[in-house]
């Protein structure tokens, strides 16, 4: 009897130490999402698979997945028993609380021997990405006009003139297509002179998001006011998208996944794919600033775009923005200006487009 029980805990110990030794040897980890793009609220499967590709028996493996700051759970811990060669899935779902663009690092493993008493750690990296986009907002009920539109939020209105209501004529900018050209009133005044209505075709826009809430940007950051800045830029992309009238974007935000990507400035395009990528971009932006909102105007004002409109949008309107914007309003057919505070909006030129955010 006494031998066997010998015996017994020799064999333990052989086993407790190859279990140790050997447990990590041959052991995968996978973490499985199906995209990685996701609505608010959306459900997230999260598959993890482990495999366990050798013939000795792990009794214990502790398994630790983390998850960033905005999802509805911190993390997932579960224990397993896996045989020899043996596969285990686990399936669950976790959902993002807030735009972001979010990266889960690593998972931690932690294995047992087989009554106990010691244990060895293993870190794996997985890097995986995923993006929450914007909260899908209805533009009509987000913004009001102020001024003289009397209500009207129509996006068509922002480019397309109604020529009962804006007849007349002004100098040529050289954003303009050519066909606008008024030629009577060119050669009566010398100088190139445009139709200021009838804009039917040819139409596209520029979408200027401003992501500076204060000076400097870092001082104070309205991330609420932010956020709803970002979200009515997606509106009014979908809004655009779904009229067909093609739009571009620029920013003075950063990527929050890239160190190199300072600011953005994309032409106008049109379809699902362009769209997309735009609400990427959307997602994936950070609170810091890679230009003052000025320079950003500015930069927009000389590049001389091939677009008709520029659409502002903007948590605030600081006192500094005013004359740039009034600039850029003189420099393209029109300007719309979108904030969601609606301080010193009364104070820009009555020619702009101006609404607030509700």
């Amino acid at each position: 009897m006494i031998w066997f029980l010998i015996g017994l805990i020799g064999v333990t110990y052989l086993i407790n130490k190859a279990t140790l030794y050997y447990g990590f040897r041959n052991l995968t980890y996978k973490m499985e999402v199906g995209k990685n793009t996701f609505e608010i609220g959306e459900e997230i499967e999260i598959v993890s698979i482990i495999e366990n590709k050798k013939p000795l028996t792990i009794s214990f493996l502790s398994v630790e997945e983390k998850f960033p700051k905005g999802f509805n759970l911190d993390g997932n811990i579960y224990t397993l028993f896996i045989m020899p060669y043996q596969r285990v899935k686990r399936t669950y779902k976790i959902s993002g609380e807030k735009r972001g663009l979010y990266r889960i690092k690593d998972v931690n493993l932690e294995l047992g021997d087989f009554v106990g008493f010691n244990k060895s750690y293993e870190d794996i990296e997985i890097k995986r990405e995923l993006i929450i986009f914007p909260k899908k907002i209805d533009l009509n009920e987000s913004i009001s006009p102020i001024g003289s539109l009397n209500g009207d939020i129509s996006v068509k209105r922002w480019i397309i003139d109604d020529p009962l209501m804006t007849i007349g004529i002004r100098e040529y900018t050289g954003n303009e297509p050519q066909k606008l050209i008024h030629w009577p009133s060119s050669a009566k005044y010398n100088n190139l002179m445009v139709k200021n209505f009838d804009f039917t075709t040819d139409n596209s826009v520029l979408i200027v998001l401003n992501i500076e809430s204060a000076k400097p940007y870092w001082r104070g950051i309205d991330d609420d006011r932010i956020e709803k800045a970002i979200s009515i830029t997606r509106a009014v992309m979908e809004e655009f998208e779904k009229l067909r009238i093609p739009y571009g974007l620029a920013s003075n935000a950063c990527n929050a996944g890239s160190n190199y990507i300072k600011g953005h400035f994309y032409h106008p395009g049109l379809g699902a794919n362009h769209l997309y990528h735009f609400l990427e971009i959307l997602g994936s932006m950070s609170y810091t600033v890679s230009f003052t909102f000025e320079e950003t105007l500015k930069n927009i004002s000389r590049r001389q775009g091939n677009y008709t409109t520029v659409a502002v949008i903007t948590p605030k309107i600081l006192e500094s923005y005013i004359e740039p914007i009034n600039f850029l309003g003189k420099t393209v057919n029109k300007t719309v200006v979108i904030s969601v505070d609606d301080k010193y909006l009364e104070d820009l030129n009555k020619s702009i487009i101006r609404f607030r955010g509700d």
